[in-house]
């Protein structure tokens, strides 16, 4: 059982991590396409949200609380290590709905209406905290690694 558990917990964080950086990319490459285009990959990258993220953070979360439950306390709720990664799914799961998606569709809402100066800035705050997000990913994974 706990080999299928912690499969699952790193295929997540894998899942959640891959999607972060392919989303940096494509919004890189995409600066040379048309608005049209742009304005597509921002919607997705909204609705990623819920069909793409929370799946995948509920995921990291459940297989993580049920690894702890059944490690015969080899690990506990105050390890500092467990914190770090229920923190981390937490600020993502505050992140996602609250910035994240509002940003990318005001984005898309700027492409579409040719307002680059508006996009412009809604890619820079989608940059800055798509970046935050990502490294709060690096640091809970180095956690669990190093099981801090």
């Amino acid at each position: 059982m706990r080999n299928i558990l912690l499969f699952l917990h790193i295929v997540a964080a894998c899942a959640w991590l891959g999607a972060n950086l392919l989303q940096v990319a494509v919004a890189s490459m995409g600066r040379s396409e048309p608005t049209g285009f742009q304005a597509a990959w921002h919607r997705i990258s909204a609705k990623a949200g819920k069909s793409y993220y929370m799946p995948v953070g509920i995921l990291i979360l459940a297989s993580g609380i049920l690894l702890v439950v059944t490690s015969n306390g080899a690990w506990t709720f105050e390890d500092l290590f467990v914190g770090i990664g229920v923190t981390v799914v937490i600020i993502g799961a505050i992140l996602g709905p609250t910035v994240l998606a509002p940003s990318s569709n005001r984005a898309a809402e700027a492409f579409e209406a040719g307002d680059q100066p508006r996009a412009k800035a809604a890619m820079g705050k989608l940059s800055t905290w798509g970046l935050i997000d990502t490294l709060l990913v690096l640091i809970a994974i180095y956690a669990m690694v190093a099981k801090l």
